[in-house]
């Protein structure tokens, strides 16, 4: 995964291209939305129904970028841009670098203005290297035309209704990103020959345990072929029982406010994006 950079601090060596007027964060796809595309399952023997649901937007301040999740390919989180904000650094338009300022290129891309904030769903993205800058709703951003780690896109109306994307990760992601989000569907790419990390937990497994390691557990992959698997976040346990099982080695927990179990992957969930998967320009854009 490549390095995170600081918001607001462009890579030391680097030169940005027509300097921004005002925007800072990280390159991610944006999509206006009330709520998320997280989901709840309702399991009825053999038949699993995938229903939206709503999971409340993660405040940020208007310096904020996607660092949190960057490397996530395909990640979806639905951001509150709080009234009353002042406009910082961004690169790009429609797609942006992902030290762009997310509630900024939200203002570039038409979803909110800094009077009145609100809700965007970002979807992150692989790098795309090249990001044209443009004057748009009062706010300029600069252009990079250069490598950089990842970008983000905003997405919204029936986009939000279809599975996300998966998330592509190195194998060490935990649960723990999606804390305090009960109900809410993951899907992760587990790359061959991950690392067997701490698993915690047999069938219900804790928020803390490795996704990847936990899915060869549960008997949802190998360790040497990897692949797709969907998680469910579900309420923590007491005690979370450990066990052997397909050569992990799984450890017991005791109380854990969150956990997971794994599910069927949600039938047209794309696999994580590339640089040149299509993305969704806001409407009335030059995209659009």
């Amino acid at each position: 995964m490549a390095t995170k950079r600081r918001v607001l601090q462009p890579i030391r060596g680097h030169r940005r291209l027509c300097t921004p007027a005002r925007i800072t964060g990280l390159l991610v796809v944006l999509v206006s939305s009330g709520g998320s595309s997280a989901q709840s399952i309702d399991n009825t023997s053999t038949e699993i129904r995938i229903a939206a649901t709503t999971v409340s937007p993660r405040p940020i301040t208007w310096t904020m970028g996607t660092g949190p999740w960057a490397g996530q390919y395909g990640r979806r989180e639905t951001v509150l841009c709080p009234a009353g904000g002042t406009p910082k650094f961004a690169w790009g338009t429609d797609v942006y670098t992902d030290d762009s300022s997310v509630c900024t290129a939200a203002v570039h891309a038409g979803f909110i203005t800094p009077v009145s904030g609100g809700a965007v769903t970002i979807e992150v993205r692989p790098d795309t290297l090249r990001y044209n800058g443009s004057t748009r709703n009062g706010v300029t951003t600069g252009d990079w035309i250069d490598v950089w780690p990842s970008s983000f896109i905003f997405i919204w109306g029936e986009a939000l209704k279809r599975p996300a994307p998966a998330i592509h990760t190195n194998g060490m992601l935990s649960a723990e990103s999606w804390l305090g989000q009960t109900g809410r569907v993951i899907t992760v790419l587990c790359p061959a020959h991950f690392e067997l990390l701490n698993v915690f937990g047999t069938d219900t497994y804790a928020v803390d345990s490795a996704i990847c390691p936990a899915a060869v557990h549960a008997g949802q992959i190998s360790q040497a072929k990897g692949g797709l698997v969907t998680i469910l976040l579900v309420a923590g346990l007491e005690i979370f029982q450990g066990s052997s099982r397909n050569g992990v080695a799984s450890f017991a927990a005791e109380s854990r406010s969150q956990g997971f179990v794994f599910i069927p992957t949600p039938t047209g969930t794309p696999p994580p994006p590339t640089a040149d998967t299509p993305f969704l320009p806001p409407p009335g854009s030059a995209g659009g």
